[in-house]
């Protein structure tokens, strides 16, 4: 079982280092450091023959495409590597609540299902409204507060007020696409990595679409996925929209109102939770925290 982690990280590179010394030796670990970000220390983590930092840095802006690109990069950046069985997202603020044996266990016995969560959005009203505005410009790096970035948002209400609405499926190379939302956060195989890769880089119609989007990091692999033959591997949330939450398979986040950096008070509800990693951990604020799951997973039996 060959594991490659995908880690977007902007901060925090001694807490970067303690994760990847905590993941399983014989794992592959793929980097990518915002463009905005001071490089400089975090160059010693590539000193691990296991490290491939990412030579290709996007200036990621929340909420846009960019988001999207540098997934896309580490992705090929780990199939340019490869062969891996799984490539898991995960963030530098990561930890891992389960003990190595039982993540290579876990991963080692999932056949041919993608630990890829997702929800169709069409028809889910109030909850899909996000999706519904056009986002144009989203990719540009404009300072908050600026009159450029008023004028910006000024007119996407504009033109969301007109009756203008983005739809909700489109189609694209013969393909009905359905907008499906999920974490960002996910373990697929080299596989569905592949298909993926393959559609964004020759896909126009597909990328256009996500262009304007709301948070495509969070929809765009997700539509890819449950729109194609590996629809029946994923895991499809049936209903209503709830929360994000809900769609994280692998990742204990506390999303509410603004994702909680977590201390040693969060250990019971972290326990209970089931889950593989939990976000987020910082040095300073979360180091007993870490040091009681670094604890807890020595002594674990898997």
């Amino acid at each position: 079982m060959t594991l490659a982690f995908l880690i977007s990280a902007h901060t925090d590179p001694v807490h970067l280092a303690r994760l990847v010394k905590s993941l399983p030796e014989d794992a592959a670990f793929f980097i990518h450091v915002d463009l905005k970000t001071d490089l400089t220390p975090f160059l010693p983590l590539a000193e691990d023959p296991r490290v491939h930092l990412l030579r290709r840095r996007i200036n990621v802006v929340w909420g846009s495409i960019r988001q999207v690109e540098y997934q896309m990069e580490l992705i090929r950046e780990a199939l340019s590597t490869g062969p891996f069985h799984r490539l898991i997202a995960i963030s530098g603020l990561d930890y891992p609540l389960w003990s190595n044996a039982r993540i290579v266990e876990f991963f080692s016995h999932l056949g041919d299902r993608e630990l890829l969560q997702g929800i169709r959005m069409t028809h889910q009203g109030t909850a899909a409204a996000n999706y519904r505005r056009y986002r144009w410009l989203n990719a540009h790096p404009w300072k908050p507060g600026t009159m450029a970035n008023q004028l910006r948002v000024a007119l996407q209400w504009l033109i969301y007020g007109a009756g203008f609405r983005k739809p909700l499926s489109f189609r694209s190379q013969g393909v009905e696409y359905h907008l499906h939302k999920g974490a960002s956060w996910w373990g697929i195989s080299g596989e569905l990595a592949a298909y993926v890769l393959h559609e964004w880089d020759t896909n126009k119609r597909l990328v256009n679409y996500f262009s304007t989007a709301f948070c495509p990091d969070e929809t765009f692999i997700q539509t890819v996925a449950f729109n194609s033959r590996f629809a029946s591997r994923c895991l499809l949330q049936e209903g209503r929209y709830t929360s994000l939450a809900a769609l994280t398979p692998l990742t204990y986040i506390d999303y509410d109102p603004v994702i909680k950096v977590l201390t040693e008070e969060d250990w019971p509800v972290l326990q209970q939770s089931g889950k593989m990693f939990c976000r987020k951990t910082m040095t300073g604020t979360s180091d007993a925290l870490l040091d009681r799951i670094d604890r807890e997973r020595q002594f674990s039996t898997l």
